[in-house]
């Protein structure tokens, strides 16, 4: 079987779930090739199954994702796919899964399985990020979700994320939040990105920034344009920690990167 995966990623914890699964998928001899999201792919060809993970943003996914989805071209024959959106709640999917299948089931596509897999937080302005440690115990349990959902595909179970049985709040009323954070929160936010003067311009966040939003200007980053999706990578991978979002202070607290990633290699 030929299997294409494709995720999105910020401090790496959709490329770790995915990468799980391909190496469950080699394992057991099926021909594998995995890249992360580049919005310019139209259509995915030859495939037997394809494999999509990303993370939740603001209750949904993220508006790189959206956009990728909808533009990709319908398959010409009944497409078998899956999808994992990764969170910090696993609550906090919103309607993003029904969203997602929604959007694939009108490209032709057969959704055999989704879920949504709890990993490590990395929203650092209002939240606490937990040590290492703490985020190593996380990132072992959703690994082993990863593995038993390749297991299930590959023995034929099929089962899809059931969004009723979230908490009320994460189902319709933070739809309304998701869609103001995509289409006016983001532009507001990228402004917000603040350096702290431990910045030595070493163009490491650019280098790292997964949308290109990240350019240097006189030494110095700079947020432009409007593709910045809040992935929080260069708060975390800047080896300063110069980089700060809004008011609040991120000096003193946890920078999170999933150990296995290699950011600069994205």
């Amino acid at each position: 079987m030929k299997i294409e995966l494709r995720y999105f990623t910020g401090t790496g914890n959709s490329w770790k779930v995915l990468d799980t699964c391909r190496g469950v998928f080699s394992e057991a001899g099926h021909q594998v090739h995995i890249s992360k999201l580049d919005p310019m792919e139209k259509k995915i060809e030859g495939a037997d199954l394809i494999g999509f993970a990303f993370p939740v943003y603001a209750f949904g996914m993220p508006r790189i994702v959206l956009k990728y989805l909808r533009s990709l071209k319908s398959f010409n024959s009944i497409q078998k796919v899956f999808f994992v959106f990764t969170a910090g709640d696993a609550n906090g999917a919103g309607l993003g899964t029904i969203k997602c299948a929604r959007i694939l089931k009108r490209k032709n596509c057969d959704l055999i399985y989704s879920d949504v897999i709890k990993m490590p937080n990395n929203w650092i302005p209002f939240s606490t990020i937990l040590t290492m440690d703490e985020n190593m115990r996380i990132i072992e349990a959703g690994v082993e979700r990863s593995k038993q959902i390749t297991a299930d595909i590959l023995n034929n179970k099929s089962e899809l994320f059931d969004y009723k049985k979230q908490p009320w709040f994460f189902k319709y009323p933070s739809n309304v939040i998701n869609i103001m954070f995509r289409n006016f929160g983001l532009y507001g936010l990228k402004s917000m990105f603040k350096l702290y003067p431990s910045c030595n311009g070493c163009g490491i966040c650019a280098k790292a920034c997964p949308t290109h939003t990240i350019i240097m200007v006189n030494g110095k980053p700079k947020w432009s344009g409007t593709t910045c999706e809040q992935c929080m990578r260069c708060i975390h991978i800047c080896p300063q920690e110069s980089i700060y979002q809004f008011p609040a202070s991120t000096k003193g607290k946890n920078r999170y990167m999933e150990p296995e990633f290699k950011p600069l290699e994205d």
